[in-house]
Protein backbone atom coordinates (compact mmCIF):
# COMPACT_ATOMS: atom_id res chain seq x y z
CA UNK A 1 0.00 0.00 0.00
CA UNK A 2 0.93 3.61 -0.54
CA UNK A 3 0.48 5.89 2.47
CA UNK A 4 -0.14 9.60 1.97
CA UNK A 5 -0.26 12.02 4.90
CA UNK A 6 -1.26 15.67 5.07
CA UNK A 7 -1.24 17.89 8.16
CA UNK A 8 -1.92 21.50 9.05
CA UNK A 9 -2.46 23.76 12.05
CA UNK A 10 -4.28 27.08 12.43
CA UNK A 11 -4.37 29.59 15.28
CA UNK A 12 -8.09 30.31 14.80
CA UNK A 13 -9.91 33.62 15.16
CA UNK A 14 -9.88 34.17 18.92
CA UNK A 15 -6.39 33.13 20.05
CA UNK A 16 -3.14 35.03 19.58
CA UNK A 17 -0.87 32.03 20.20
CA UNK A 18 -1.03 28.57 18.66
CA UNK A 19 -0.46 26.06 21.46
CA UNK A 20 -1.14 23.11 19.12
CA UNK A 21 1.56 21.35 17.13
CA UNK A 22 1.93 18.30 14.93
CA UNK A 23 4.66 15.89 13.92
CA UNK A 24 4.79 13.80 10.75
CA UNK A 25 7.78 11.50 10.12
CA UNK A 26 7.47 9.52 6.85
CA UNK A 27 10.66 7.56 7.52
CA UNK A 28 9.44 6.19 10.86
CA UNK A 29 5.74 6.35 9.88
CA UNK A 30 4.83 8.33 12.99
CA UNK A 31 2.08 10.97 13.25
CA UNK A 32 1.36 13.07 16.35
CA UNK A 33 -1.18 15.79 17.14
CA UNK A 34 -0.75 17.72 20.40
CA UNK A 35 -2.80 20.45 22.06
CA UNK A 36 -1.07 22.39 24.84
CA UNK A 37 -2.70 24.04 27.81
CA UNK A 38 -1.54 26.52 30.44
CA UNK A 39 -1.16 30.27 30.86
CA UNK A 40 1.74 32.54 29.85
CA UNK A 41 2.45 30.50 26.71
CA UNK A 42 3.05 27.44 28.89
CA UNK A 43 0.75 25.36 26.68
CA UNK A 44 2.98 26.00 23.70
CA UNK A 45 5.97 24.83 25.74
CA UNK A 46 4.17 21.70 26.94
CA UNK A 47 2.94 20.53 23.53
CA UNK A 48 6.38 20.92 21.97
CA UNK A 49 8.13 19.22 24.87
CA UNK A 50 5.73 16.29 24.53
CA UNK A 51 6.19 16.18 20.77
CA UNK A 52 9.99 16.19 21.03
CA UNK A 53 10.06 13.60 23.84
CA UNK A 54 7.67 11.15 22.20
CA UNK A 55 9.15 11.38 18.71
CA UNK A 56 12.74 11.10 19.92
CA UNK A 57 12.09 8.06 22.12
CA UNK A 58 10.02 6.31 19.46
CA UNK A 59 12.58 6.87 16.70
CA UNK A 60 15.42 5.69 18.92
CA UNK A 61 13.76 2.39 19.81
CA UNK A 62 11.31 1.57 16.98
CA UNK A 63 13.78 -0.88 15.47
CA UNK A 64 13.84 -2.97 18.64
CA UNK A 65 11.69 -5.85 19.87
CA UNK A 66 9.78 -7.03 22.92
CA UNK A 67 13.07 -8.36 24.28
CA UNK A 68 14.09 -4.75 24.98
CA UNK A 69 12.40 -4.97 28.37
CA UNK A 70 14.79 -2.53 30.04
CA UNK A 71 13.19 0.47 28.28
CA UNK A 72 9.65 -0.24 29.53
CA UNK A 73 8.05 0.57 32.86
CA UNK A 74 5.60 -2.21 32.02
CA UNK A 75 4.76 -4.23 28.92
CA UNK A 76 1.25 -5.26 27.88
CA UNK A 77 1.50 -8.58 26.04
CA UNK A 78 -1.88 -8.03 24.38
CA UNK A 79 -0.38 -5.30 22.20
CA UNK A 80 2.53 -5.17 19.78
CA UNK A 81 5.97 -3.83 20.59
CA UNK A 82 5.28 -0.58 18.72
CA UNK A 83 2.05 0.11 20.63
CA UNK A 84 3.85 -0.47 23.93
CA UNK A 85 6.63 1.78 22.68
CA UNK A 86 4.21 4.64 22.01
CA UNK A 87 2.78 4.24 25.49
CA UNK A 88 6.24 4.27 27.08
CA UNK A 89 7.16 7.37 25.07
CA UNK A 90 4.06 9.06 26.49
CA UNK A 91 5.08 8.13 30.04
CA UNK A 92 8.48 9.69 29.43
CA UNK A 93 6.94 12.87 28.00
CA UNK A 94 4.79 13.11 31.13
CA UNK A 95 7.90 13.06 33.32
CA UNK A 96 9.75 15.57 31.13
CA UNK A 97 6.94 18.14 31.33
CA UNK A 98 6.49 17.65 35.07
CA UNK A 99 10.21 18.19 35.67
CA UNK A 100 10.24 21.28 33.45
CA UNK A 101 7.30 22.83 35.28
CA UNK A 102 9.09 22.38 38.62
CA UNK A 103 12.03 24.36 37.27
CA UNK A 104 9.91 27.40 36.40
CA UNK A 105 6.92 28.56 38.50
CA UNK A 106 5.37 30.18 35.41
CA UNK A 107 5.07 26.75 33.82
CA UNK A 108 3.36 24.97 36.71
CA UNK A 109 0.15 23.32 35.57
CA UNK A 110 1.09 23.18 31.90
CA UNK A 111 0.15 20.07 29.99
CA UNK A 112 -0.77 18.65 26.62
CA UNK A 113 -3.24 16.28 25.01
CA UNK A 114 -2.09 13.73 22.46
CA UNK A 115 -3.44 11.77 19.51
CA UNK A 116 -0.80 9.65 17.83
CA UNK A 117 -0.38 6.73 15.47
CA UNK A 118 2.51 4.62 14.23
CA UNK A 119 2.32 2.39 11.15
CA UNK A 120 4.08 -0.99 10.97
CA UNK A 121 3.46 -4.33 9.23
CA UNK A 122 -0.06 -3.43 7.96
CA UNK A 123 -0.95 -2.46 11.53
CA UNK A 124 -1.60 0.94 13.06
CA UNK A 125 -0.70 1.51 16.72
CA UNK A 126 -2.92 4.16 18.30
CA UNK A 127 -2.41 6.24 21.45
CA UNK A 128 -4.28 9.12 22.97
CA UNK A 129 -4.47 11.23 26.13
CA UNK A 130 -7.06 13.94 26.73
CA UNK A 131 -9.61 15.05 24.13
CA UNK A 132 -7.59 15.14 20.92
CA UNK A 133 -9.25 12.55 18.73
CA UNK A 134 -8.62 9.92 16.07
CA UNK A 135 -11.17 8.68 13.57
CA UNK A 136 -11.14 5.71 11.19
CA UNK A 137 -12.93 6.32 7.87
CA UNK A 138 -13.68 3.02 6.13
CA UNK A 139 -16.24 2.14 3.45
CA UNK A 140 -17.90 5.54 3.73
CA UNK A 141 -18.37 5.32 7.50
CA UNK A 142 -16.47 7.05 10.31
CA UNK A 143 -15.74 5.69 13.79
CA UNK A 144 -14.02 7.42 16.69
CA UNK A 145 -11.18 5.11 17.71
CA UNK A 146 -9.72 7.31 20.44
CA UNK A 147 -11.20 7.80 23.89
CA UNK A 148 -12.02 11.21 25.35
CA UNK A 149 -10.48 11.66 28.77
CA UNK A 150 -13.04 14.18 30.04
CA UNK A 151 -15.30 14.37 33.08
CA UNK A 152 -18.29 14.06 30.75
CA UNK A 153 -16.99 10.79 29.29
CA UNK A 154 -16.30 9.53 32.81
CA UNK A 155 -19.93 10.29 33.70
CA UNK A 156 -21.14 8.35 30.67
CA UNK A 157 -19.08 5.31 31.69
CA UNK A 158 -20.64 5.46 35.18
CA UNK A 159 -24.12 5.67 33.70
CA UNK A 160 -24.74 9.15 35.11
CA UNK A 161 -24.99 10.87 31.72
CA UNK A 162 -26.16 9.70 28.31
CA UNK A 163 -24.14 10.09 25.13
CA UNK A 164 -26.66 12.65 23.84
CA UNK A 165 -26.18 14.81 26.94
CA UNK A 166 -22.42 15.02 26.52
CA UNK A 167 -22.33 17.47 23.61
CA UNK A 168 -24.16 20.19 25.58
CA UNK A 169 -22.38 19.53 28.87
CA UNK A 170 -19.65 21.83 30.16
CA UNK A 171 -17.98 18.74 31.64
CA UNK A 172 -16.79 17.77 28.17
CA UNK A 173 -14.28 20.64 28.37
CA UNK A 174 -12.76 19.43 31.66
CA UNK A 175 -9.99 16.91 31.06
CA UNK A 176 -9.51 13.93 33.34
CA UNK A 177 -6.07 13.03 31.97
CA UNK A 178 -3.37 15.27 30.48
CA UNK A 179 0.32 14.75 29.75
CA UNK A 180 2.47 16.65 32.24
CA UNK A 181 0.01 17.62 34.98
CA UNK A 182 0.11 14.62 37.31
CA UNK A 183 2.60 11.77 37.88
CA UNK A 184 -0.27 9.34 37.23
CA UNK A 185 -1.56 9.42 33.66
CA UNK A 186 -4.33 7.54 31.87
CA UNK A 187 -3.31 6.41 28.39
CA UNK A 188 -5.68 4.85 25.90
CA UNK A 189 -4.08 2.54 23.34
CA UNK A 190 -5.36 0.32 20.58
CA UNK A 191 -4.19 -1.20 17.31
CA UNK A 192 -5.92 -1.97 14.03
CA UNK A 193 -5.16 -3.86 10.85
CA UNK A 194 -5.31 -1.47 7.87
CA UNK A 195 -6.81 -2.07 4.44
CA UNK A 196 -6.60 -0.20 1.14
CA UNK A 197 -9.01 2.73 1.18
CA UNK A 198 -8.75 3.31 4.93
CA UNK A 199 -8.23 6.86 6.15
CA UNK A 200 -7.29 8.06 9.63
CA UNK A 201 -8.08 11.59 10.82
CA UNK A 202 -6.26 12.98 13.85
CA UNK A 203 -7.47 16.30 15.26
CA UNK A 204 -7.34 18.63 18.22
CA UNK A 205 -10.59 19.71 19.86
CA UNK A 206 -10.58 22.94 17.86
CA UNK A 207 -12.31 20.90 15.16
CA UNK A 208 -14.68 18.75 17.20
CA UNK A 209 -15.83 21.65 19.37
CA UNK A 210 -17.60 23.25 16.41
CA UNK A 211 -18.18 20.46 13.88
CA UNK A 212 -20.16 17.27 14.44
CA UNK A 213 -18.93 13.85 13.36
CA UNK A 214 -21.36 13.70 10.38
CA UNK A 215 -20.17 17.12 9.22
CA UNK A 216 -16.53 16.04 9.48
CA UNK A 217 -17.22 12.86 7.51
CA UNK A 218 -19.01 14.84 4.80
CA UNK A 219 -15.94 17.05 4.32
CA UNK A 220 -13.55 14.08 4.25
CA UNK A 221 -15.61 12.28 1.60
CA UNK A 222 -16.40 15.33 -0.53
CA UNK A 223 -13.60 14.59 -3.00
CA UNK A 224 -10.26 12.82 -3.30
CA UNK A 225 -8.36 13.20 -0.01
CA UNK A 226 -5.56 15.74 0.05
CA UNK A 227 -4.45 19.03 1.62
CA UNK A 228 -7.63 20.69 0.35
CA UNK A 229 -9.62 18.38 2.64
CA UNK A 230 -7.93 19.86 5.69
CA UNK A 231 -8.10 23.42 4.31
CA UNK A 232 -11.89 23.13 3.93
CA UNK A 233 -12.31 21.98 7.53
CA UNK A 234 -10.10 24.78 8.84
CA UNK A 235 -12.08 27.29 6.78
CA UNK A 236 -15.37 25.97 8.15
CA UNK A 237 -14.09 26.12 11.74
CA UNK A 238 -13.08 29.75 11.27
CA UNK A 239 -16.40 30.61 9.64
CA UNK A 240 -18.00 29.37 12.85
CA UNK A 241 -15.88 31.69 14.95
CA UNK A 242 -12.58 29.79 15.19
CA UNK A 243 -12.67 29.76 19.01
CA UNK A 244 -9.55 27.64 19.45
CA UNK A 245 -6.42 26.46 17.70
CA UNK A 246 -7.16 23.66 15.24
CA UNK A 247 -4.72 20.99 14.12
CA UNK A 248 -5.44 18.17 11.68
CA UNK A 249 -3.63 15.24 10.11
CA UNK A 250 -5.11 12.90 7.52
CA UNK A 251 -3.48 9.58 6.55
CA UNK A 252 -4.80 7.75 3.48
CA UNK A 253 -3.91 4.14 2.66
CA UNK A 254 -4.02 3.70 -1.10
CA UNK A 255 -3.85 0.37 -2.94
CA UNK A 256 -0.92 0.01 -5.30
CA UNK A 257 -1.84 -0.80 -8.92
CA UNK A 258 -2.23 -4.56 -9.39
CA UNK A 259 -1.70 -6.64 -12.55
CA UNK A 260 -4.98 -7.37 -14.34
CA UNK A 261 -4.72 -11.13 -13.81
CA UNK A 262 -4.33 -10.66 -10.05
CA UNK A 263 -7.22 -8.25 -9.57
CA UNK A 264 -9.93 -10.89 -8.92
CA UNK A 265 -7.78 -12.73 -6.39
CA UNK A 266 -6.87 -9.46 -4.70
CA UNK A 267 -10.55 -8.53 -4.44
CA UNK A 268 -11.44 -11.91 -2.93
CA UNK A 269 -8.65 -11.72 -0.35
CA UNK A 270 -9.57 -8.16 0.59
CA UNK A 271 -13.18 -9.15 1.23
CA UNK A 272 -12.13 -12.18 3.27
CA UNK A 273 -9.77 -10.08 5.38
CA UNK A 274 -12.43 -7.43 5.88
CA UNK A 275 -14.85 -10.04 7.25
CA UNK A 276 -12.16 -11.41 9.56
CA UNK A 277 -11.20 -7.93 10.75
CA UNK A 278 -14.82 -6.99 11.36
CA UNK A 279 -15.24 -10.00 13.60
CA UNK A 280 -12.00 -9.18 15.38
CA UNK A 281 -13.20 -5.63 16.07
CA UNK A 282 -16.51 -6.89 17.43
CA UNK A 283 -14.63 -9.03 19.93
CA UNK A 284 -12.15 -6.30 20.87
CA UNK A 285 -14.97 -3.87 21.72
CA UNK A 286 -15.74 -6.06 24.72
CA UNK A 287 -12.13 -5.98 25.89
CA UNK A 288 -12.02 -4.29 29.28
CA UNK A 289 -8.51 -2.93 28.76
CA UNK A 290 -8.99 0.73 27.91
CA UNK A 291 -6.84 2.86 30.18
CA UNK A 292 -3.62 2.24 31.99
CA UNK A 293 -2.63 4.09 35.15
CA UNK A 294 1.02 4.27 36.11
Amino acid sequence: MIIEVWATTDVGKQRSINEDCYYVDPDHELILILDGMGGHQAGEVASRLAMDSISSFYKEHCGGSADSSDIFDSYDQRFTYHTNLLRQATFIANRVILEKSLENPKLIGMGSTLAGMAIHDFTVSLINVGDSRMYLIRNGLMEQISKDHTLAEDQVERGIMTRDEVRDSQLRHILSSVIGVDPRIRVHMDELTVFPGDMFLLCSDGLTAVMSDPEILQEVLRDKPGPQTLDRMIEEVNLRGGPDNTTLALAAFIAEPQPVQASKLQSFLAKALAVFHSRKRDVSKHDSVEDIDV
